[in-house]
């Protein structure tokens, strides 16, 4: 894939607002440790991109596990979005606040399931009122539609597969460096500190600069800057499973193909109940 299927602009999604191939997703969603959580519902209630439907992670995820947001089955997946009026051969545009905390998670799901068209709008929300674009309030709903669900090829990775990785395999982790060395708490009670031994520390934060994707020169730069050979396999890793969502959105838009996502994560892998390697340094 080309730097550009990958993210819309503001001013394309503006001439495209009511093109009745474009479905647009608000996929805000409140950050771990936040008491109490921020209430995006409410939030898109008030005031969101005109025409788009309010679609929260955990809504279209597989929350039987005692995980946190799982990836659900083919099946649930496709009636999660049937029902939502979202079809797999439609442009599929899905905005957060900017910062590519969770509209890339959603991004990873539906290509993940065969969606032919998924961007995300560069700058987010954010960006989209500052440029003081229109927004609508209430909910906006859709006629449900038809979206066919099938795992492209094996995405995901479980703890034992990431066991078997060790040493073999890069494995990257998206919370902050200081999560990574075990110098901030975890923001969800009764895990550990630290990381994966030998993975990398490449926080989600440095896909972005002033609210915006970096160029493909600079992501490029910031991914190999921070020791990620770009030609061999990765496995992304976060504390739940939704910003290593936006490692692989990132090395997907370079080009980066052989890439796995575990999610379990942290949350996994941290539990103090579990008997995984850990380091802090």
């Amino acid at each position: 894939m080309t730097f550009s299927t990958h993210t819309v602009s503001t001013q394309w999604l503006a001439k495209n607002l009511n093109s009745p191939d474009v479905v647009i997703i608000d996929c805000r969603k409140s950050k771990p440790g936040i008491t109490p959580p921020v209430d995006f519902h409410g939030k898109y209630l008030e005031a969101h991109i005109p025409n788009a439907i309010y679609v929260e992670v955990d809504s279209i995820s597989d929350c039987t596990t005692g995980l946190p947001h799982m990836m659900p089955t083919a099946e649930e997946f496709a009636a999660s979005m049937s029902r939502l009026g979202v079809a797999d051969t439609q442009t599929i545009v899905l905005y957060d606040e900017g910062d590519l905390f969770s509209a890339p998670r959603v991004w990873w799901m539906l290509t993940s399931f065969g969606a032919k068209s998924v961007r995300v709008l560069d700058g987010g929300l954010n960006a989209w009122i500052a440029e003081g674009k229109p927004t609508q309030s209430g909910e906006h709903t859709r006629v449900p539609s038809t979206f066919n669900a099938k795992l492209v090829r094996p995405v995901v990775v479980s703890a034992e597969q990431v066991k078997d990785a060790l040493g073999k395999v890069q494995i990257i982790d998206a919370r902050s460096l200081a999560r990574f060395k075990a110098e901030a708490p975890e923001p969800r009670p009764g895990l550990h500190g630290g990381h994966i031994p030998g993975s990398l520390s490449v926080p989600f934060t440095e896909l972005t600069q002033d609210g915006h994707l970096k160029s493909p020169v600079e992501l490029k730069a910031t991914f190999e800057k921070l020791g990620v050979d770009l030609n061999k396999p990765v496995i992304t890793s976060c504390g739940s499973g939704v910003t290593a969502a936006a490692l692989a959105f990132g090395l997907d838009s370079l080009g980066v193909k052989d890439v796995q996502l575990y999610d379990g994560s942290w949350a996994e892998w941290g539990d103090v109940n579990e008997d995984f390697p850990i380091e802090t340094h």
